[in-house]
């Protein structure tokens, strides 16, 4: 179940929250969270629409204010009109995904699949926030690109701004997803290793996934910090692909500016596993 929508029609009476809107509800759920945790481990694909679309369910608030902090405040960080200049959708199947990718001005004159022509799922670069029941960590964040210019645009500003990325990613701590198995990728030593060996071959899916797990609403300021590098990558690699310009540089002070000039080092992510449900009556 794939949805396209806008904020304004999916929340009514929206305005941009500040963070501490948005933490203070989340700091009133964390007296509750257990309770919470468990409702979402036990949410059916019917529980997680209500949950986006029904202001009444108990879970929208929840849902809604950790995707605000996770995904919009951070692309805010670089454009204040981040959610009126990107798609939002959101899809359902075990878990939900609420996602923003661009707008439909950035597929135009596109030979790549077009999202709002061709109801592709790969939309070039996204950023997620993910509820996912079947998994160890319940809760994950992420950037995506999934498109050829987007990998072609990703793997120039790797070449270009080696320095710069090794030392976001050094920073940010991402596990990182591709689509088709690459040996020399899986098993990689460290991170410049992973992308060095990503970029060197053929990669016929054009995917690649940076995600940040968590598992409890009070780990959110990493996640926050996480999504703030990857909107970095985000803005740079749109800007690349759309005007042909590189902006790494320029997009890579704002990150500084916005941390007075000490961006975080984030603890590694947990560890995002299927988990096995027994019965208990075998």
């Amino acid at each position: 179940m794939r949805h396209f929508g806008t904020l304004n029609f999916l929340r009514a009476c929206f305005s941009p929250p500040s963070f501490s809107d948005i933490l203070g509800p989340l700091l009133r759920y964390r007296a509750m969270d257990h309770r919470y945790y468990e409702v979402f481990r036990q949410a059916s694909q019917e529980a997680f629409y209500q949950a986006v679309n029904n202001p009444e369910d108990e879970l929208y608030d929840i849902v809604w204010d950790l995707f605000e902090t996770a995904v919009i405040e951070p692309g805010e960080i670089f454009d204040s009109d981040f959610r009126n200049q990107n798609q939002f959708r959101y899809s359902i199947n075990s878990g939900v995904t609420l996602e923003f990718f661009p707008g439909p001005s950035y597929f135009r004159r596109r030979v790549e699949p077009n999202p709002y022509e061709d109801d592709s799922d790969a939309a070039g670069i996204h950023m997620q926030f993910s509820i996912l029941p079947c998994m160890s960590c319940l809760f994950s964040v992420g950037f995506r690109v999934w498109g050829r210019p987007e990998r072609i645009a990703f793997k120039g500003l790797w070449r270009q701004h080696r320095k710069l990325l090794s030392d976001t990613f050094r920073r940010a701590q991402p596990m990182v997803f591709t689509a088709a198995t690459f040996p020399s990728v899986d098993y990689a030593s460290t991170l410049e290793d992973m992308f060095d060996n990503y970029f060197s071959v053929r990669d016929s899916e054009h995917f690649i996934e940076l995600q940040y797990s968590f598992a409890q609403f009070d780990e959110i300021d990493n996640v926050q910090n996480f999504m703030v590098y990857m909107a970095f990558l985000y803005h740079s690699i749109k800007d690349q692909c759309q005007q042909k310009r590189n902006r790494a540089d320029y997009w890579s002070g704002r990150v500084r500016d916005f941390y007075s000039g000490y961006p975080p080092n984030l603890p590694a992510p947990l560890p995002c596993v299927e988990m096995t449900i027994t019965s208990d009556t075998e």
